[in-house]
């Protein structure tokens, strides 16, 4: 919808021709556009200041990570290759600001690689971005532009000048279609070799969404997921023309399953027909679903307390993972579970297993239990699911550390690596807190998943009174490793 001023509208919304300046004073149509200009001026700067924020949030990133590279020896082991050094002082410093922002390490790593490309391959896009001529978000769109070209000098030039150029009155969908132009234009490398290293990057990941829902990503070759899309909407339309059927039926009964049909929407149907063919193989109802059972199954950990179980109380059970779901979809899950771990056996009297071992190796029953504790890895931020991390000992085995529950967590292998070859420190204090120490001094605390039972609290408050909570102590090579001055 457009506005005229200045002519008469049957409507009365635009002013007449008489509603102009009488006697000095302006007409409320030209103080309402002189308001509005000012708001729009205001949003404007407000940008320009966003942007310059970004562009010292880059320049800061970017120093912060030159500085670890080159102070290396003073965060990472000697004893280590000069390219495992460099990468662990990469993976530290990540780790550190991400830490730091409170911002998960894939998203600290992205920005450290933007800051990166900013600095050192982008100077024209940078010095926009400072200016506030452009956005952070078209900085990250010529980013991507120029992956990958760092073999290519002439042809990254050309596009930092032009793209820069272009973004400052152009939307960041618009600088994507001409920068794609452009490298077309300019690159000598074949659209196929791109192509082939774009494969490379195929993935699949998983996002957790609110009540108990998860978006499910996958990053594949245009044409096969263009396949899966047409497949999954040619599903819907033929559900939807079932669900036709089934309104014509009249007093004829029809059976759940197209009833459910008729109730879906073709989102509905698209997401139900993913998960069947993906999980099942097929499309089917639930007799379907239960013929999958003798299949190879996909396998999840729930722990559902026992009285949820039994359908006598509403606390949510833990989809590992995920976190909390709801009764009814754990007593679904546990109704279809091929088998059954105890892990506490009294709600009342909070009984634990026994855990103190005294083997180098936790027994079966004591990794479950460690499991559900933990729930992920324990250093901060990090989300990777503890089926998949490693039992670290918090003090070293081979330093009288016990194999117990008060002396082991989980840590994904990039972390376990981290404490164990940086100078990224943990104590592991009562209650199953871990207390991260990082290279610049800051602390940080970590708490598990699920509080195991009251008896476990007292157990630990026990031993806590004993002796100081357990902290790694450095050995000969440790104090090595630290002693000396930073190269700087």
């Amino acid at each position: 919808m457009q506005f005229a001023l200045g002519n008469t509208s049957s409507s009365g919304i635009t002013p007449s021709e008489n509603d102009g300046d009488t006697d000095g004073e302006r007409s409320p149509y030209a103080l309402a556009q002189d308001g509005l200009a000012q708001l729009v001026n205001a949003a404007v700067q407000a940008q320009r200041v966003e942007a310059m924020n970004a562009a010292m949030r880059v320049d800061v990133v970017f120093l912060t990570v030159s500085f670890a590279l080159r102070a290396e020896r003073a965060f990472v082991s000697p004893n280590l290759s000069p390219a495992r050094r460099r990468e662990l002082a990469r993976r530290s410093v990540t780790a550190e600001l991400a830490t730091a922002l409170h911002v998960p390490e894939s998203t600290m790593q992205r920005q450290i690689d933007d800051a990166w490309a900013l600095s050192t391959q982008l100077p024209a896009t940078l010095s926009s971005l400072r200016e506030g001529s452009l956005s952070m978000q078209h900085a990250r769109v010529i980013v991507e532009a120029v992956t990958e070209l760092d073999d290519e000098p002439r042809v990254l030039a050309e596009l930092d000048e032009q793209l820069a150029r272009f973004a400052s009155d152009h939307t960041a969908a618009a600088v994507r279609r001409k920068a794609r132009s452009l490298r077309e234009e300019l690159q000598a490398q074949s659209v196929a070799d791109r192509r082939r290293a774009a494969r490379q990057k195929r993935r699949v990941e998983i996002e957790p969404a609110l009540d108990g829902m998860a978006w499910l990503h996958a990053l594949l070759p245009a044409a096969d997921a263009l396949l899966i899309k047409d497949r999954l909407d040619r599903v819907a339309r033929e559900a939807g023309e079932c669900a036709d059927d089934v309104s014509r039926l009249g007093s004829e009964p029809a059976g759940e399953h197209a009833v459910r049909i008729v109730a879906s929407t073709n989102d509905q149907i698209r997401a139900d027909a993913l998960r069947d063919l993906l999980l099942y193989g097929g499309l089917g109802d639930d007799s379907a679903f239960a013929a999958a059972c003798g299949r190879v199954r996909p396998s999840v950990h729930v722990t559902v307390p026992v009285l949820t179980l039994m359908g006598s109380s509403t606390e949510p059970a833990l989809l590992d993972g995920y976190g909390p779901i709801d009764p009814e979809a754990a007593r679904r899950l546990a109704a279809e579970a091929p088998s059954f771990v105890r892990l506490l056996s009294d709600p009342v009297t909070g009984t634990v297993l026994d855990v103190d071992r005294t083997s180098y190796r936790p027994p079966a029953d004591l990794k479950r239990w460690l499991q559900v504790r933990d729930g992920t890895c324990r250093f901060p931020g990090c989300n990777r699911n503890a089926s998949r991390s490693e039992l670290d000992h918090s003090i070293d085995w081979a330093d009288v550390g016990r194999t117990a529950f008060d002396n082991l967590a989980h840590l994904c292998s990039l972390h376990h690596h981290l404490k164990h070859e940086t100078s990224w420190s943990m104590r592991h204090l009562a209650g199953a807190v871990l207390e991260w120490t990082s290279p610049s001094g800051r602390v940080h605390r970590t708490h598990p998943a699920r509080t195991m039972s009251r008896m476990s609290s007292r157990a630990d408050d026990a031993r806590a009174a004993e002796s100081p909570p357990v902290t790694t102590p450095p050995d000969a090579a440790a104090q090595l490793r630290f002693a000396e001055a930073p190269p700087f």
